[in-house]
């Protein structure tokens, strides 16, 4: 995967692979450091060994290589990647940081597309992100709270689509993210 918007999306579609009908997506990039945690209502899997690319949940195929991909991306930064169960629900909480300043950084790649994809992609899904910068947590997207204002079922018009990608785009940028590795 070239960017970490194709890692994003990846993970995305782990979630949705695994019956989720939220998904919550926190994204923060301060002192050149991102972090993203994404965190769902899917059935949790087996968390043993996810980032062995022998090891997956597919049935069409025996070799996932979506997590070992990432590990080994956010791993060649000097960042984490965190895989866990939530306690209280069911589903997961992946959490990963990228050095970006790191001379190994894959670029952002079109983050804010990753979501407009998401969303063409995967109607049915909620789908909460917000973004943090050092001094507080913002909510830039409520699918629900969006279809409930515009009284729609699902969100596909392109117009609104369009709309929408612009002020992910907007908002990722005020926090420094841009399609490269950052504008800070």
């Amino acid at each position: 995967m070239r960017t970490i918007a194709d890692h994003l999306f990846d993970i995305l579609e782990n979630s949705v692979n695994a019956h989720a009908s939220k998904i919550i997506v926190t994204i923060s990039f301060f002192k050149h450091i991102f972090l993203c945690r994404i965190i769902d209502n899917g059935t949790v899997a087996n968390l043993n060994n996810v980032t062995d690319p022998f090891v997956t949940s597919r049935k069409t195929r025996r070799v996932g290589l979506g997590l070992p991909l990432l590990k080994s991306t956010v791993e060649g930064t000097g960042g984490h990647l965190n895989l866990s169960r939530l306690e209280r629900s069911s589903g997961t909480c992946l959490e990963f940081t990228v050095n970006m300043a790191h001379i190994d950084a894959r670029p952002f790649g079109d983050i804010s597309s990753v979501f407009i994809d998401a969303l063409r992609s995967w109607p049915g899904i909620e789908f909460e992100i917000f973004i943090n910068n050092a001094k507080k947590e913002k909510k830039i997207l409520d699918t629900v709270e969006l279809k409930t204002m515009l009284e729609l079922d699902i969100i596909q018009d392109m117009e609104v689509l369009n709309y929408i990608g612009e002020q992910l785009k907007k908002a990722l940028f005020k926090i420094g993210i841009n399609q490269q590795f950052g504008v800070s």
